[in-house]
């Protein structure tokens, strides 16, 4: 879909600020609610779950993830498009696609199913693979009823199921799992609080639609064929998310992929940075280019600079402190996560930039050159998997390495791409800003190595302090282009946030 094209309507585009401003607001506390809670999760979970057991849950993860693409066949993007230029089709669409849906569950628990039976699972393995395709199922059949109340900005609707989904499952997580120490119990729980939230979503469409439940046949493959344009990105993107894990799964026992499961949670939440930036600037990139090909690439230079120069600290810190992190965290028996973090931690800097690229390439309509090369990733991540998860494997009993290295690799070659795409955006502007931020970053460094001696909390409270002593001086963000993104994050987040999830 281009992005020039409107999210809403006109009529919808002049509503009250005050919409606008409540949207925000809902959204916002939403966020810092799940966020809390995912912490609590993040930080007591699995460390009473143990290495195997951890593995056993991300296994169920990673299958679920995969299902839920295959189930959903992108569809959402295009409901959301679909409603909100025309509201009345609502009626339509949203039971069309639930149906769809249910009928694409059966094969792909036929294909689950036979990766269970042929796969090195024990029993308590299979149990979590299944789980994992009945919380993708639940999810698919209530995201339809998200898409139509997204596209007619009822904003209040999604954080309720946020909230109610992040918050019970964490935080009945954290006291579930001192009773019972295994990953079914918890994947119970999410199948659980899923059914009642399918639920709830069941009524919010009886409030807000006029729902017409007498399906055709040609409706339900219309609106396959018509998603198709939107699958192959998510399919690409899931399968290069998830793959590792289950490689890992079939390759490792579970403890290993705890090992690995365990770092990638956490290395998500890193991804905070250059998602926020661009998730402002996208509309931003998008007018320019409306204006003409030359506006849109002196626009992206300097959103592109801040996010490269940010993702350097970030790189260099989570390398110098993993060690202590995962085991101040979660105890030695997660110490042979260390390195997997630290790998995992030296592709930040890659995937910052290739985050921003994609929103570029986004803004000049060139969304399927990325998806090529996400399909290119999908060839290159899975080999080098098979090589580097066994060669660690016998080498030092921890896979997980091999496959947090086949990450970085394949994160490098997509880099690469994204550079060639986006040349023009390279400057001498941008080298002279890109050392300075080496400057500081290693200044930065040189303080952590000092501090960790004295454990995890000085090094990073003298990291957090030492760089801003340094970035400031030496101009790696002025003053001005704090306020500058500062403004414009506030100005530009619900629409961002809206244009992202029809884009993605």
């Amino acid at each position: 879909m281009a992005l020039t094209e409107p999210i809403a309507p006109a009529h919808d585009l002049e509503r009250p600020s005050r919409l606008l401003a409540r949207n925000v607001g809902v959204l916002a506390g939403s966020q810092v609610i799940t966020w809390c809670a995912s912490l609590a999760w993040a930080l007591f979970v699995p460390r009473q779950l143990g290495a195997r057991e951890t593995g056993v849950f991300t296994l169920s993860v990673a299958a679920s993830g995969i299902l839920t693409v295959l189930i959903g066949l992108g569809t959402r993007p295009l409901l959301v498009r679909e409603i909100s230029i025309d509201p009345g089709r609502a009626s339509r669409l949203i039971p069309t696609a639930i149906v769809q849906r249910a009928l694409l569950s059966i094969p792909t628990l036929v294909m689950l199913a036979a990766f269970a039976r042929f796969g090195p699972f024990k029993d308590e393995q299979v149990v979590v693979l299944y789980l994992g395709w009945a919380v993708s199922v639940l999810y698919a059949l209530f995201e339809p009823i998200q898409a139509g109340l997204q596209a007619l900005e009822k904003m209040q609707y999604l954080a309720y199921s946020d909230v109610l989904t992040k918050t019970c499952v964490s935080l009945v997580s954290v006291l579930l799992v001192v009773a019972y120490r295994d990953a079914t119990a918890l994947l119970t729980l999410t199948v659980v609080v899923l059914a009642a939230v399918l639920l709830l979503h069941i009524v919010w469409m009886r409030r807000n639609f006029t729902v017409d439940w007498s399906i055709r046949p040609a409706e339900v493959w219309a609106l396959s064929l018509n998603s198709l344009p939107y699958l192959g990105f998510a399919v690409f993107f899931t399968f290069y998310l998830w793959i590792d894990s289950l490689m890992l799964s079939v390759m490792t026992p579970p403890a290993v992929l705890g090992w690995y499961g365990l770092p990638t949670k956490l290395f998500g939440t890193l991804m905070f940075v250059p998602v926020i930036l661009s998730t402002a600037w996208l509309p931003r990139l998008a007018a320019a280019h409306s204006s003409s090909d030359e506006a849109l690439w002196k626009a992206s230079r300097f959103p592109l600079e801040i996010v490269v120069a940010l993702s350097l600290p970030v790189c260099v810190g989570v390398v110098l402190v993993s060690d202590h992190l995962m085991t101040f965290l979660y105890g030695h028996e997660f110490a042979q996560a260390a390195p997997v973090m630290a790998w995992l931690a030296l592709s930040v800097l890659p995937m910052y930039l290739n985050i921003m690229v994609n929103q570029i390439l986004i803004a000049r309509r060139q969304q399927m050159l990325w998806t090529k090369a996400m399909g290119l990733a999908c060839v290159v991540n899975p080999a080098l998997n098979l090589v580097l998860i066994p060669y660690f494997q016998s080498r030092s009993g921890n896979g997980a390495i091999g496959a947090a290295i086949s990450l970085l690799v394949t994160e490098l070659v997509l880099a690469a791409i994204g550079v060639a795409v986006v040349r023009r955006c390279f400057n001498r502007e941008f080298f002279a800003r890109m050392g300075r931020a080496v400057l500081a970053t290693a200044g930065m460094g040189l303080a952590v190595l000092v501090a960790r001696r004295f454990g995890l909390a000085p090094a990073i409270a003298v990291g957090l302090l030492v760089y801003p002593m340094l970035a400031i001086p030496l101009r790696v963000l002025t003053r001005q282009e704090i306020d500058q993104l500062l403004s414009l994050a506030r100005s530009r987040r619900l629409r961002g946030t809206q244009q992202l999830s029809v884009l993605e």
